[in-house]
C-alpha cells in the first residue's frame, strides 16, 4: 500500500496542476470511501410510506394484477376522447389513433403530443406519468428492491464521463421527488442533502472557452435563469434540459428542440462535446476525457454481467441457436452450433460487404440494452448472438 501511494504522489507530482490534481483526488477518494459505507448500510426506506405514496397516486390495485384503478380510468378516459378501444401504455397504437384523428406523430414524446389540439392529450400526458411511476417503481420495484427497511443499490462514484455518480440496480438515481418521501432517516439521524449548484455546466464552460458562456457561468446568480434569458424566452426549465443535455450529449429525447437553441447561441459547448467524443469512440474506448480517452473499470462478472462477459468473448458471426427453435433446422436433443460465415479469403482485404451478417434474432444483451442486431447497425455488439 505505502508503495502504491509513493507511485500515486509522483504521478501526481508530474501533471501540470499538482494541487489542483491532489484536490481531485482527495474529493475522489472521499466519495469512494461515502459509497462503500452507503453499499454497506444502505438507504433507509420506508416501505409504508412507499405503498401509501402509491395508493394515493395510482389508486387501489385490483384483483389479478391489472393496472390500478387511476391508470384505468385514465385509460378509459383516453379510448373515450377517440370513439374507440385505445392502449394508452402502447405507443404504436396511440400513434394510429392520432393518424385516424388527423394528426401525423413521429413518436408519443410528451413534447410533440402536447402541442395537439385533441382531447386525449390530457389523459394521455397525465397516464404517462403515472404509469411510469407504476413500472418503474411501483409496487413490484418495492418488493424487489427494498428490505427489512433499506433500498441497497450498488453505489459507483465517477461512473460517467462527467464524473457524476450511477448506480446498479434500482435506478437510485432516476427516482421521482414524490417518491423520495419514502427516504426518511432512522431515529436519531438527519438526512443532510448537499448540491454541487451547477457545477458541470461551470465545467463544460471552462472547458468549452465560448467566451458568452463563460461570461453567463461566472455571474453569481443562477446559470440557468441567465442562459434563459440569452436564447429561451426566459424559461429557465427549457434552458436547463438543453445545458443538461450539451453536458451528457444527448442525440435524441424531448430536450433537442431546446439544444438546438442552446446550440445557435453558445456554439463552444456543443463543438466541445462532438469534437472529444468522436475520437473516444473510434479508438474503441468508453468516451472522451479532458485528459484523454476514459475507460470504465471491469466490472466483476456475477449473474446477468457473467453471462454477457461470456457471450462478448465469442467469435463474431456465430449463431448458438437453442434446439427446437423456429428458423434453426434443429430438433430437440443436444445443443446444436450452426456453422459460422465464411469470412474473406486470406489476405483480402476487410469491407463493409466482407464482413459476417449480423444475425436476425434478439441480441443475447437485449436485456440490457433492449436492442435486436438490425437497429445495432454494422457496428452490433460483439455478443449479438440468436438465442
Amino acid at each position: 500500500m505505502l508503495a502504491v501511494h509513493a507511485d500515486q504522489a509522483r504521478r501526481l507530482d508530474a501533471t501540470a496542476h499538482p494541487d489542483r490534481m491532489r484536490l481531485l483526488t482527495a474529493a475522489e477518494s472521499a466519495a469512494f470511501l461515502v459509497a462503500a459505507e452507503m453499499n454497506r448500510a444502505g438507504l433507509p426506506w420506508r416501505a409504508d410510506v412507499h405503498r401509501a405514496l402509491l395508493t394515493e397516486l395510482l389508486g387501489e390495485r385490483y384483483a389479478g394484477g391489472g393496472e390500478p384503478r387511476r391508470l384505468a380510468e385514465l385509460a378509459d378516459r383516453v379510448s373515450a376522447a377517440f370513439g374507440r378501444r385505445v392502449r394508452p401504455d402502447l405507443p404504436a397504437d396511440v400513434v394510429k389513433a392520432f393518424a385516424e384523428a388527423g394528426f401525423k406523430l413521429k413518436s408519443t414524446r410528451r413534447w410533440e403530443i402536447q402541442e395537439l389540439d385533441h382531447p386525449a392529450v390530457e389523459p394521455l400526458i397525465e397516464y404517462k406519468k403515472l404509469y411510469r411511476i407504476y413500472t418503474a417503481h411501483g409496487w413490484s420495484w418495492l418488493a424487489d428492491w427494498v428490505h427489512d427497511g433499506r433500498f441497497r443499490p450498488e453505489f459507483i462514484p465517477g461512473g460517467t464521463l462527467t464524473g457524476r455518480w450511477v448506480t446498479n440496480g434500482g435506478g437510485a438515481l432516476q427516482i421521482p421527488k414524490v417518491i423520495r418521501r419514502a427516504v426518511v432517516a432512522d431515529p436519531g439521524w438527519r438526512l443532510v442533502v448537499a448540491d454541487a449548484d451547477q457545477m458541470e455546466p461551470r465545467v463544460l464552460a471552462a472547458i468549452s472557452r465560448d467566451p458568452a458562456f463563460m461570461e453567463v457561468a461566472g455571474r453569481p446568480e443562477d446559470l440557468y435563469t441567465a442562459v434563459s434569458r440569452q436564447g429561451f424566452s426566459g424559461d429557465r426549465d427549457k434552458a436547463k434540459i438543453a445545458v443538461l443535455g450539451a453536458v451528457y450529449g444527448q442525440t435524441s429525447g424531448d430536450g433537442l428542440k431546446n439544444l438546438a437553441a442552446l446550440r445557435r447561441r453558445f456554439p463552444g459547448p456543443w463543438r466541445t462535446w462532438t469534437t472529444r467524443r468522436r475520437p473516444g469512440r473510434r479508438a474503441g474506448s468508453y468516451g472522451p476525457g479532458w485528459a484523454g480517452p476514459v475507460r470504465r473499470p471491469p466490472a466483476p462478472a456475477t449473474g446477468t454481467r457473467r453471462r454477457a462477459t461470456a457471450a462478448s468473448t465469442r467469435p463474431r458471426g456465430r449463431a448458438r441457436a437453442r434446439p427446437g427453435s423456429p428458423g434453426t433446422g434443429t430438433t430437440p436433443g443436444p445443443r446444436a452450433t450452426p456453422r459460422p460465415t465464411p469470412g474473406p479469403a486470406a489476405g483480402s482485404p476487410v469491407t463493409s460487404s466482407s464482413r459476417a451478417a449480423p444475425p436476425t434474432g434478439p441480441c443475447c444483451c437485449s436485456r440490457l440494452c433492449g436492442r435486436r442486431p438490425s437497429e445495432c447497425g454494422p457496428s452490433w455488439c460483439s455478443s449479438s448472438t440468436t438465442r
